[in-house]
């Protein structure tokens, strides 16, 4: 699961948990380090994809988002591998019918 805050008008902190849901429940159980296993996935995955196709992660880098977003130098633990700052987007939806 991801928790999303807002981090100023333009941009959004995604935070990668290691909860798990199904069916819009969020169960008890976690599954250790997952939050940061999806994160690094991701980062990958943007970074060859840069240039190709457009995204919206700014920085997967803690030390970045924090020089970006000051107010989070207190919580550098919680988002070491789990967090990414990115740009707020519009969902846009492509048909090829």
């Amino acid at each position: 699961m991801r928790d999303i805050y807002a981090v100023g008008d333009d941009r959004v902190l995604l935070l990668t948990t290691d909860r798990i849901s199904a069916f819009d429940v969020v169960m008890a159980e976690t599954i250790p380090m997952k939050g940061a296993v999806l994160t690094q996935n991701q980062r990958w995955w943007f970074s060859k994809l840069e240039g190709v196709v457009p995204h919206h992660m700014i920085s997967a880098d803690a030390d970045t988002i924090i020089e970006q977003v000051p107010d989070l130098k207190h919580h550098r633990g919680d988002i070491v591998g789990r967090a990414m700052l990115c740009r707020r987007t519009k969902p846009c939806f492509r048909s090829n019918a």
